[in-house]
């Protein structure tokens, strides 16, 4: 073994001692213009000298060493470049001199001291950029592949290397701990991932091979030394580091008991320091604090992460109150679970079904009949369609005892029915009404808006008038700054004058069904198909972009004679170049309380803009969407009732299930009754109750086929006609006498032992 000491360096410098084990030259691991924080990295290395036969013989089992290390770097750019300096006892004398040197000061004027600090300061702001991007290069690679344990890596590397980390690094570094301290980890393009209601996932009593393990990743990436190093071993062997050590499926990414344990401890460590360096916090480093208390268990932490995020002035998002949520519902403490809710409602925040799933199972297990009651509103205002697993919650709840022992026995008939009309229709929100079991069945709706399984007529809920005119001038607001020269402002002028209209087509929509090249002549098939269904048989009016009236293909004969016919009839508007038509035909179809033609979905970020709450009410009411058969168009018209969770004066309940089918007559509802009530006890031939709540192939009992053509007397009517049909088969004319006495009374007669 033989020993090469520098020269002694100043204080403030470091002093290395090269020293050669078995003729190889071993370097410190890590590069030397990158060491530790807050320490000067100039090293100043004079001469070293060294035999030449020395060398070969190093550089010979420097080369053999290289190739069988397994770090992935074999390489490395020489430190030191060769001087010859003639002969000592018979062998030639080598200098090795440091190319990054410092050379003797030479003489410098003011000017030339001056530009070489400029110089000196832009590349010492130049190296910093650079390491910083490649920080934050490797930090998005790990991100995007859920790979915590190679971001805590890069972490490590940064401190060793004093690079100052901001914001932006944390997020991602907290985002991937908490992930993976709920034993799954979601792959994201950064730290803003997504939010989750969920209870960390109960770790496996073994560690799997396929899971990701804490010890098998980081054992072949200890060779990296510096992030730049790192970053590039990384991108060089993703496969074999990283794809082929994690397990995935639709979910995310699982990971093992110790790797949720690590992840975990890092994570509360790296939220010190980012502390301690006193680096802003911001909502999405905040909330990944909440979800790592919500690995521990502790709702009161998570809470309380949240609450300071007022304290400090960030404004939390719906995301932020999930962790401490999910704690208080999943161990049973509803009052907590409903603070958390007040204290959203509080800060502008509304819950969305994933948090009233949660409030409502805790509810629904804690017997909170209230509770319950309030949910259902909840989710019929915000929600109105729930979905599969919590129509399951709902009827959970009304086979339960809990619910067959709730309810009003006498109410005053006429506060129910004024609540219902100042509501709106279809809901009164004045508590549970009557008592008994409840019989939950799955049944559709039919084209007459009536239930097929006890033929109670559902209702369209009315639109505010008022609400519907602030609609129209919200939208023609935002339309008027979005389209320039004042186009929007001259629709709204033309549609004065050649107004009103009883239907819009979206033409561009229409006319591009199903291809790419637009065709007028699917265009004038829709119109005239829905011009036929209109009672006053006059056109509709029809909106596109004026480069789909011009070119070539528009100066054919029919198509142009399709256009000179529509712009005759007053029936066409041509939006300007530069325009958006979705915002013309939306405002048209708002300001005339028309139809609208159209199978745009509406759900781009144009019509965000317009909120969640009024628009989808409106879109369900008028909006017209269509396919063509051969013989023609066909007319999907919007539906016959509120497809929306709606009360009867009864108390009697009907919950829309969420689908995907185009057809609502194919959609299922719950169909919510007491089981003391008339149409619930009809005799078995006509109606096959189904005990098993998911059987929809119960039969329906026979309902009107003339759907009613007014809102008022004659919904009403039809809703009488069909309950006497159906009841009359079991109690003959009781029936009529006992809603009668019922109605005089203002109370339930109940004959249930």
């Amino acid at each position: 073994m033989a020993s090469i000491p520098f020269k002694p360096l100043q204080p403030t410098q470091f002093q290395f001692q090269l020293q050669l084990y078995s003729s190889t030259i071993l370097l410190n691991p890590f590069k030397l213009h990158t060491t530790l924080p807050r320490i000067s990295s100039s090293i100043h290395v004079t001469h070293v000298e060294t035999t030449e036969q020395e060398i070969s013989h190093t550089r010979r089992d420097s080369k053999t060493n290289s190739n069988e290390n397994g770090s992935g770097f074999s390489s490395f750019t020489p430190k030191y470049k060769r001087v010859d300096s003639g002969q000592e006892n018979g062998a030639k004398r080598v200098v090795l001199k440091d190319r990054n040197a410092k050379l003797k000061p030479k003489r410098r004027t003011s000017e030339s001291s001056s530009s070489s600090s400029t110089n000196n300061n832009k590349a010492v702001e130049s190296k910093k950029s650079k390491i910083d991007s490649t920080l934050r290069i490797g930090l998005d690679m790990c991100s995007k592949r859920g790979d915590v344990l190679s971001a805590i890596r890069l972490y490590d590397l940064a401190l060793l290397q004093g690079i100052v980390m901001g914001q932006y690094h944390y997020a991602v570094l907290l985002y991937l701990c908490a992930s993976a301290a709920t034993g799954l980890i979601h792959p994201a393009k950064s730290g803003s991932g997504s939010r989750t209601l969920n209870a960390p996932n109960e770790p496996s009593s073994h560690n799997n091979s396929n899971e990701f393990n804490v010890i098998d990743h980081d054992s072949h990436l200890l060779g990296s030394s510096t992030v730049d190093e790192f970053v590039q071993f990384m991108k060089s062997s993703a496969k074999r580091c990283n794809l082929q050590s994690v397990r995935h499926d639709d979910s995310g990414i699982k990971v093992s008991e110790d790797v949720r344990h690590y992840a975990l401890t890092r994570g509360f460590e790296i939220y010190e320091k980012m502390l301690s360096d006193k680096v802003q916090m911001n909502e999405a480093t905040l909330t990944s604090v909440a979800r790592m208390a919500m690995a521990l268990g502790n709702g009161d932490m998570a809470f309380h992460v949240v609450k300071k995020m007022k304290e400090d002035g960030i404004n939390p998002k719906l995301r932020s109150y999930g962790p401490s949520l999910s704690v208080f519902c999943n161990n049973g403490d509803v009052d907590k679970a409903f603070i958390v809710e007040q204290h959203m409602l509080e800060n502008g925040i509304y819950p969305e079904e994933p948090e009233l799933e949660a409030l409502l199972k805790v509810s629904i297990e804690a017997g909170r009949s209230e509770k319950v009651y309030y949910l259902l509103h909840k989710l019929r205002e915000g929600i109105r369609q729930v979905s599969p697993s919590t129509a399951d919650l709902i009827a959970k709840w009304f086979n339960s005892k809990v619910a067959s022992r709730v309810g009003k026995r006498k109410w005053d008939v006429r506060s129910i029915h004024k609540a219902i009309k100042n509501g709106g229709g279809g809901w009164h929100g004045q508590g549970w009404l009557g008592n008994g079991k409840w019989t939950v069945s799955r049944a559709i709706v039919g084209s007459d808006g009536c239930c097929k399984f006890c033929a109670e007529k559902l209702v369209t809920i009315d639109l505010d008038p008022e609400e519907t005119e602030k609609f129209a001038k919200s939208v023609a607001s935002i339309a008027a700054k979005r389209e320039r020269n004042s186009s929007f402002q001259k629709f709204q002028r033309w549609l004065d004058y050649y107004g009103p209209f009883e239907a819009v087509i979206d033409g561009a929509n229409v006319g591009l069904y199903s291809q790419r090249k637009f065709r007028p002549s699917k265009v004038n098939a829709v119109v005239n198909g829905i011009r036929q269904m209109l009672p006053s048989k006059k056109w509709p009016l029809i909106v596109l972009h004026n480069r789909r009236i011009t070119g070539d293909k528009m100066d054919e004969p029919f198509n142009r004679s399709l256009v000179e016919k529509w712009k005759n009839a007053d029936a066409i508007y041509a939006t300007p170049t530069g325009s958006n038509d979705d915002w013309y035909w939306l405002y048209a179809a708002i300001k005339f309380r028309c139809l609208l033609v159209t199978n745009d979905e509406m759900r781009d970020h144009l019509f965000q803009l317009l909120g969640n709450d009024f628009f989808p009410k409106w879109k369900e009411r008028h909006q017209v969407r269509f396919s063509f058969s051969e013989t023609g168009p066909v007319f999907h018209m919007p539906p016959p009732c509120s497809i929306v969770i709606q009360e009867s004066e009864e108390g009697y309940w009907h919950v829309p299930i969420a689908s995907e089918l185009e057809s609502e007559e194919e959609r299922t509802w719950l169909c919510i009754r007491r089981a003391n009530s008339p149409m619930a006890n009809q005799d078995s031939s006509t109606v096959n109750i189904s005990k098993n709540v998911g059987d929809p192939t119960h039969k329906c009992p026979p309902t009107s086929s003339d759907p009613p053509h007014n809102q008022g007397d004659a919904r009403s009517s039809t809703r009488r006609k069909n309950q006497v049909k159906v009841t009359g088969k079991t109690h003959g004319s009781h029936g009529r006498e006992l809603k009668a006495a019922e109605e005089l009374g203002s109370c339930v007669v109940d004959f249930q032992i």
